[in-house]
């Protein structure tokens, strides 16, 4: 089958190469010959340009069809400081996954990175990563995530970077790690009727068909200070393991739901009002390898959740728990060129009432299997990820060629199964097959 892109996506294309070659030249000594001693003569650019085209199996419909350019800038400045600028341009010929909002431009990333005696202070947006499971996350929630592609999207990706101040402090054999995010931005959900717009009542809490529902506008804190977000990491390594302790007070990024009922001669008449509550995040991350097997973990309690319920005596709609949830690894690479990895991950809620919308303990289980071929220049990956308590999933498999050191292309298929009322099951209508081309350089 030839594929003939529209002319809307050429014309994005177009778009888009002219920005980059801007870029570009802004970094190539051609562009400045006369000012070498300029701060462009200590800037690095690099480019990572995706095309990507996912097809629905359902009806061989076209779900995905987009142009994403990522210029990196990296400018020294003196010896131990530089700047790194990152922007993002997108854009989706089919526009189903943002409806609307088929082209997007943003500044991805941008922030001051020095050194201070021993330390390290980044200042600026960026993204923090704590924890390093796979398809689920743990500890890893200091960024909030775009969820326009569900979690399809690597994390790297799918991470809303936050203007932080971010300093690591060596004290003898701990690495003291200080956050500080006066940036009130939150998770971005997928819209109204796009392809992974959320409806389990995991997530969504059902309401009677005859009601009246009306949504109320969602109370966001605003204050850059007071309202800031700030934690730390204790790190070291010890015995052959690798230790962190990590501690986050932070607002929530998904909003609490809570509920008013009013009844009237037309019937009942629902209120949802959401808001932002804040929690505090306690937990910590272990690692050690013993041979040709790697044993991880990750584990945190957030202090306070507000878990959605149906009970209607209810009086706001929710009840305040507390939730403890961890990560539990194995990687194994007894076969050559061969990765085994498993997963469990469970949650479980000190405080459970009947009608609430999450269950009390709750567990998910992941496989990994990796295999490279022809001298690692051919990836083959299968990950699967099961809920055992909605006994629904989710199958991904991935086909990578490195054809040089700047070209990467690759096929794979997303796949959706089980419960309709499950994470991962209400999305049993958008299997797809994807294909793309990655260049870097």
């Amino acid at each position: 089958m030839i594929f003939l892109p529209s002319a809307r996506y050429v014309a994005a294309c177009e778009v888009l190469a002219r920005s980059s070659l801007v870029l570009a030249s802004l970094a190539s000594p051609v562009a400045n010959a006369e000012t070498s001693n300029s701060l462009l003569d200590d800037s690095t650019l690099n480019m990572r340009i995706e095309s990507e085209w996912a097809v629905l199996t359902k009806d061989a419909s076209t779900q995905k069809l987009q142009l994403m350019i990522e210029p990196e800038l990296e400018t020294e400045i003196g010896e131990d400081a530089s700047v790194t600028t990152i922007i993002r341009l997108r854009t989706d010929a089919k526009d189903n996954l943002s409806p609307g909002d088929h082209s997007q431009v943003e500044l991805r990333e941008f922030y001051l990175d020095t050194a201070i005696k021993d330390s390290i202070v980044i200042l600026g947006k960026q993204q923090v990563v704590w924890g390093k499971s796979d398809g689920l996350k743990v500890l890893d929630i200091v960024n909030p995530q775009n969820f326009r592609e569900f979690i399809l999207d690597d994390f790297d990706q799918s991470r809303i970077p936050l203007w932080t101040v971010n300093a690591e402090i060596p004290i003898n054999d701990v690495t003291l790690q200080l956050l500080l995010i006066p940036d009130q931005t939150y998770h971005e959900f997928a819209t109204p009727g796009s392809s992974y717009q959320f409806t389990s009542p995991v997530i969504i809490p059902p309401t009677p068909a005859s009601a009246n529902v009306q949504i109320k506008p969602t109370i966001t804190p605003d204050k850059v200070l007071q309202d800031a977000d700030a934690g730390f990491r204790l790190s070291t390594f010890t015995h052959g393991w690798d230790l962190t302790f990590n501690y986050l007070y932070h607002y929530d990024d998904t909003p609490v739901l809570f509920r008013t009922i009013n009844i009237s001669a037309s019937g009942p008449i629902i209120n949802i009002t959401p808001q932002y509550k804040r929690t505090h995040l306690i937990g910590g991350t272990f690692s050690n390898t013993f041979g040709d097997l790697t044993l991880r973990g990750e584990l945190g309690y957030l202090t306070d959740k507000y878990i959605s319920t149906i009970n209607t005596l209810d009086t706001d709609g929710v009840v305040k728990t507390g939730e403890f949830k961890y990560v539990l690894g194995f990687d194994w690479y007894g076969f050559t060129d061969t990765l085994l990895s498993t997963q469990i991950f469970q949650t479980y809620l000190n405080k459970h009432e009947t009608g609430m919308i999450q269950q009390q303990l709750n567990t998910q289980i992941t496989f990994l299997i990796k295999q490279d071929y022809m001298n690692e220049t051919l990836h083959a990956e299968i990950l699967v990820l099961h809920d055992i308590n909605y006994e629904d999933g989710m199958l991904r498999f991935k086909l990578t060629y490195e054809y040089n050191d700047e070209i990467n292309i690759y096929v794979g298929a997303d796949i959706f199964y089980g419960n309709e009322d499950g994470l991962f099951g209400q999305f049993n209508e958008t299997d797809r097959v994807v294909s793309g081309v990655v260049v870097g350089f």
